[in-house]
């Protein structure tokens, strides 16, 4: 399941922001960007994604302590996939946040702004 929320660049880039202010995330290996097929690899296209595992309990520090950096380890830490999608060729972009009922307001309560960011994207797309 997952919930996904469209507006403009600006505005999904603040929600953005919110993780980035914390050190509640990790940024995933599938952060790519995408490139035009006819004009080959040297020509990067205007289409950006960037995925992030964000950790609302806990912060992924190097001085954690012992036991969340075990659990943190073994993947046993909950956490929630988040994906930004930018067309800056057509300001706009998408927030997609993994996972069923309650994911959203957990990121809400856990980082910062979150929610307020998220508002600010849902009054000016979808």
């Amino acid at each position: 399941m997952r919930n996904e929320f469209v507006g403009s660049v600006l505005a999904v880039r603040a929600v953005e922001d919110t993780i980035r202010a914390t050190k509640k995330y990790t940024e995933g290996v599938r952060t790519i960007f995408a490139k035009h097929p006819v004009q080959g690899e040297d020509f990067p296209s205007r289409v950006l994604t960037k995925v992030y595992e964000v950790y609302p309990d806990i912060e992924s520090v190097w001085d954690m302590n012992i036991i969340d950096a075990a659990f943190w380890l073994a993947g046993e830490t909950p956490h929630v996939d988040v994906s930004f999608r930018y067309n800056y060729q057509r300001d706009k972009a998408i927030v997609i946040v993994y996972g069923g009922n309650g994911v959203v307001e957990l990121l809400g309560e856990g980082i910062p702004g979150f929610g307020e960011a998220l508002g600010r994207v849902t009054e000016n797309g979808s």
